[in-house]
């Protein structure tokens, strides 16, 4: 997936600096041709001070002017990707086929047990809930039956709520029947709750516009199938393609929040690529979670004495870095783990020194991403600088 922040380093667009328009350049202009005017039609010199009532007029003329002159400026801007937002960027990604707004349900696989097996095959109807308790509803996708004979049958099921509500529930912990089915004693999610999405953020959108040329292409490119893969669901944050000369592509794909997804996702992210025939007929297409590397954080931090009446504050922001480390490594596949990130964040959140015993730097695969399996930031103690 091609990065978009090379739009950062484009030529700043800006019309009134380009014309060195300003507003005293056009009250000055205004009052030089309001005298020269003067001078024309009457023949006498006339200069117009500061207390004039004609040159407040002036003033108040140029001040409008100056007003839709930077309107202007601004939506002239709106017409490049770099500038764009709020519902600007919503119209612009229209033009691309991105009309809906991102939002999706969280997914899951629900497995309904039976008390015994019975001599006849048992029907759990489309719309069954479940939940964990905490009034957020997943219902089953469609019909369920478990087979005579059986004891259990699974099935997937949509979060009622769209959005991230539904993401994070650990396996057995949707375990509550919503919907009491007979002879169905218990519920249970054999896969973590994955797939939802917020409406697209601004930064998303133009990611997606930045990218969609690639999607054009269908000789096969890596960049072709980062951009299809992220066509699945906006839930996917980060895909890594492999290719090699037998035709093999693997893309690995990694979910919000650094999630790594289960198999099932991934055979449905593949089974879309293939209904979408724009790749070669040649290619042998593998879609796969990427691999994870476990490391731990360990540290101790240290705050300035000079600021002990926040010292408080400060150690929860600090904490709260060592998290933000944590999510920045494993929110991109291919990322190492680097122990200099975790100190640029501490610094940032108010520590004076850092002394970390984990972890050391480690270079990660390309197919793997980083996963923090602990983490203990310890408070050291004031000192002075």
């Amino acid at each position: 997936m091609a990065k978009i922040d090379v739009l950062d380093n484009l030529p700043p667009i800006d019309m009134l600096a380009d014309e060195g328009i300003t507003f005293e350049t056009i009250v000055n202009e205004m009052i030089a041709d309001y005298e020269t005017y003067w001078k024309e039609l009457t023949g006498e010199e006339l200069t117009l001070y500061p207390a004039d009532s004609r040159r407040i007029m002036l003033n108040v003329a140029a001040g409008k002017l100056y007003q839709l002159a930077a309107i202007i400026n601004e939506r002239h801007k709106l017409n490049f990707l770099q500038y764009m937002y709020g519902d600007f960027t919503r119209n612009w990604a229209a033009n691309f086929g991105f009309k809906e707004d991102g939002v999706e349900s969280a997914e899951v696989t629900l497995r309904f047990h039976l008390a015994a097996a019975q001599p006849t095959d048992i029907v759990i109807p489309a719309g069954t809930r479940a939940t964990s308790g905490d009034y957020v509803f997943f219902a089953t996708d469609e019909e369920l039956i478990i087979p005579a004979g059986e004891t259990y049958a699974d099935t997937s099921a949509t979060c009622t709520q769209p959005g991230t509500t539904g993401n994070g529930y650990v396996i057995g912990q949707i375990n509550v029947m919503a919907d009491p089915v007979n002879l169905v004693e218990s519920v249970e999610n054999t896969t973590q709750s994955i797939g939802g999405h917020d409406k697209y953020t601004n930064q998303e959108l133009k990611e997606l516009i930045y990218n969609f040329p690639s999607a054009y292409s269908t000789a096969g490119p890596a960049e072709c199938y980062e951009q299809i893969a992220k066509t699945y669901s906006s839930n996917i944050v980060d895909t890594k393609v492999i290719t090699s000369q037998e035709a093999l592509v693997q893309i690995y794909i990694l979910l919000q929040n650094g999630i790594v997804p289960t198999m099932e996702y991934c055979r449905n992210v593949m089974d879309f690529i293939k209904k979408l025939k724009t790749t070669p007929d040649t290619d042998k297409i593998d879609v796969l979670a990427p691999g994870t590397v476990n490391y731990e954080v360990e540290a101790t931090y240290y705050i300035s004495d000079q600021q002990k009446d926040i010292a408080d504050a400060l150690k929860e922001a600090i904490e709260d870095a060592g998290n933000e480390f944590t999510f920045y490594t494993r929110s991109k596949i291919g990322r190492a783990i680097n122990p200099n990130v975790l100190v640029t964040y501490a610094n940032a959140a108010g520590a004076s020194r850092l002394e970390i015993e984990e972890p050391k730097y480690k270079a990660i695969r390309e197919n793997e991403v980083a996963v923090c399996s602990s983490i203990k930031m310890t408070f050291g103690g004031l000192e002075k600088e």
